[in-house]
């Protein structure tokens, strides 16, 4: 009989209550059992959303008990089966942690984002917040050595939006709002952005706010103080061209500040939310609303977006935790006195 290896990973706990809710504790440690397995020993992993939901008291999102958590990972690859030919050992590399089973009508269609046998890891598989992950070689991206582990973590959440900008992209001279400033929000700011927008996101925090504007927006405004329809067609008189819901609530108020002919990504994702929609301003305006579900086809180009330097996503880190602490992170990002959270591995 031999002894297993173990290692250190937070374990999800959906009868637990504070710390007791994702302990760090020893779990086993996987290892590479087929030819297209990757082994990779995790340097860092970001905080998305999800987690913070799914770690709430009491859980506001479905993970399956039991599980180690994360999904948004980086690492450097240790051990691969004998038919893995897309990285070797000691290459860094991003996690797709959507396992797509590329037989249902969905995927055999093109749409693997709607997969109806998803295997998510960090919420129905073990996840990237331990110290190795061992996944599939397709799942698997190299991502260059020089980019910092911390950073290559967010190619997860930023192909994840690139899935709803090259969908629905922003031209030259666009007025894109984005509602909330939370790091997705922020995200889809440096895009369209860097597409030529003028973009100006909505969000009540002050923090993010602060840091809209650090990584480019062109205004922000706090909806809780000011109107925020009267202060966009104050310069917009029109209204927006462009609309992000990146909280999952706000169709109504992207419907009202839409300009005829414009165009809505509804990106947040709010199991409980239910929200009123006035059907006669869709048909009026002529209004395009596209729901954008995570990421499809777009991680190759997240990566080169990262690799390039050509939006400031390194400024969306704000703080960087070791998995000891991945609750206190949790907590920042509730208080949203936060960007990104990534736990270091």
């Amino acid at each position: 009989m031999t002894n297993t290896e173990m290692m250190k990973g937070a374990k999800f706990n959906k009868n637990g209550v504070g710390a007791a809710r994702c302990p760090i504790t020893q779990v086993p440690k996987p290892a590479v059992t087929r030819p297209d397995e990757v082994l990779i020993r995790i340097e860092a992993v970001s905080i998305c959303g999800t987690d913070v939901r799914a770690l709430a008291d009491p859980p506001a999102f479905d993970f399956v008990d039991g599980i180690i958590v994360g999904h948004e990972g980086c690492g450097i690859v240790e051990a691969v089966g004998s038919d893995v030919s897309n990285c070797k050992v000691g290459d860094k590399v991003v996690v797709h942690p959507n396992i797509w089973c590329g037989k249902c009508p969905s995927c055999r269609t093109g749409h693997i984002n709607l997969c109806e046998n998803f295997r998510h890891i960090g919420d129905r598989i073990d996840g990237a917040m331990a110290e190795y992950l061992c996944i599939e070689e397709r799942m698997v991206y190299v991502i260059d050595s020089k980019v910092p582990s911390h950073i290559a973590a967010l190619a997860e959440p930023l192909a994840c939006v690139l899935n709803g900008t090259t969908t629905l992209p922003a031209h030259p001279g666009d007025e894109v709002v984005v509602l909330g400033g939370g790091p997705i929000g922020l995200i889809f700011a440096m895009l369209y952005k860097a597409m030529g927008a003028h973009v100006t996101v909505s969000e009540p925090g002050e923090y993010r706010r602060a840091l809209a504007l650090a990584l480019g927006a062109d205004e922000v405004i706090n909806p809780k103080e000011i109107d925020l329809e009267a202060a966009l067609r104050a310069y917009a008189p029109q209204g927006a061209d462009l609309i992000v819901d990146a909280v999952g609530v706000m169709l109504p108020t992207a419907i009202q500040i839409a300009k005829k002919g414009a165009r809505i990504a509804v990106f947040g994702v709010n199991q409980t939310a239910t929200v009123n929609i006035p059907q006669y301003p869709i048909t009026e305006k002529e209004l395009t609303i596209r729901g954008t579900y995570i990421t499809k086809g777009t991680f190759p180009l997240a990566v080169k977006i990262i690799e390039s330097g050509i939006i400031p996503i390194d400024k969306l880190v704000t703080h960087r935790l070791p998995l000891e602490q991945l609750l206190d992170g949790i907590e920042l990002m509730v208080k949203g006195t936060a960007g990104k959270v990534v736990i270091e591995i």
